[in-house]
């Protein structure tokens, strides 16, 4: 069976695709699996051996370049795509946006994500995202119960555990308090307040904890309000399957609703998630020992996050209400090995 996975990004919905695509292993072991991935997420997804095949698209100057930039990428994809045959196409977008550049092949079945209320295999309110890929491959409605696996992660870095090594008996706390954005838009109602990421850097150290910041280059403005205190700047010095490898070897990664938390999946990495617009239900960690707030508890707007758009606000009051001092007792829960249910917090 050739199955072809349509998923050009962003990093956390890529992530949460990966329990569909060892799902399709393990119903057909024998199937060609390819995915047409942009090239933020290329090198995240060459580290499974379940994908046998990338087809892979510059989605920047797809989406926001030139006319001239928009057809050669286009032209590059037809090209790789003329004449191939697939049994399924698994087609993860509402829009029809990037239905163009499949044009070439042709499909023997499209499953795929439906505007369409009256179809109910698609994302679901409270139900966490990886179910509704893995809803929409396996075209299920009602009740299902499938597992909710990443598939391994095959790249290690020796490097970190050295590292980690060195570091002897301290705790490593990663604090990612940029990201919440894509090439498509960024997302600010999703970040908890820079100032508050600062006093729980504070809190941290002052408890013994090594403090780490990550994050990607467009997040550097992040460590400038960090320079009173000591701590490892990662930003910017780390591709993706790197950051996997790094945080594999960290105790807790502290962020809020954003591709690491994702990621930190991957690496088996306890997540203190802070969340306010979205639904913790819907993209928490699937890391047992993760820990969630869910800020704006008595906000009738919450959630605001309706699978493709937030409310027009202009400041996350819903965030405002988690305090340090309670993502600092989930920290000290991590640490503990203290497994929490989502905490309500405001």
């Amino acid at each position: 069976m050739k199955i072809l996975i349509v998923k050009i990004g962003a990093i956390g919905d890529v992530v949460m695709a990966l329990p569909m695509v060892k799902q399709i292993k393990k119903k057909h072991p024998e199937s060609h699996v390819t995915w047409l991935c942009g090239k933020s997420v290329v090198d995240l997804l060459r580290q499974f051996k379940e994908i046998d095949e990338l087809l892979v698209i510059n989605e920047v100057r797809l989406v926001s370049g030139s006319l001239p930039q928009r057809l050669t990428e286009m032209a590059r994809i037809w090209k790789k795509l003329l004449f191939k045959k697939f049994d399924m196409q698994l087609y993860f977008y509402y829009s029809n946006l990037y239905k163009i550049l499949l044009l070439p092949a042709s499909f023997g079945e499209i499953r795929r994500f439906n505007k369409n209320p009256k179809n109910r295999i698609n994302p679901v309110p409270a139900r966490h995202h990886s179910a509704a890929y893995l809803a929409t491959f396996e075209q299920l409605d009602g009740s299902f119960q499938l597992e909710m696996d990443y598939p391994t992660f095959n790249f290690h870095n020796p490097e970190f555990i050295q590292w980690k090594a060195a570091l002897g008996s301290k705790k490593a706390a990663v604090l990612s308090c940029g990201g919440a954005k894509n090439f498509l838009r960024s997302d600010d109602l999703r970040r908890w307040p820079i100032d508050r990421y600062v006093t729980l850097g504070e809190k941290l150290i002052e408890a013994g904890f090594h403090l780490i910041l990550s994050g990607a280059p467009s997040d550097s403005w992040v460590s400038e309000h960090f320079q009173h205190l000591s701590f490892e700047n990662k930003i910017g010095q780390l591709d993706l399957k790197n950051f996997i490898s790094f945080l594999s070897v960290c105790d807790v990664l502290i962020t809020h609703d954003s591709g690491p938390l994702h990621l930190a999946d991957l690496a088996n990495c306890p997540v203190v998630g802070i969340f306010g617009p979205t639904n913790p239900s819907d993209f928490r960690s699937l890391q047992p020992r993760s820990v969630h707030l869910w800020g704006g508890e008595n906000l009738s707007c919450r959630p605001c996050y309706d699978g493709r758009m937030y409310a027009n606000c202009s400041k996350s009051i819903c965030l405002e209400t988690i305090s340090v001092d309670a993502v600092f007792a989930s920290v000290q829960n991590v640490m503990s090995n203290i497994n929490q249910p989502t905490t309500d917090v405001g």
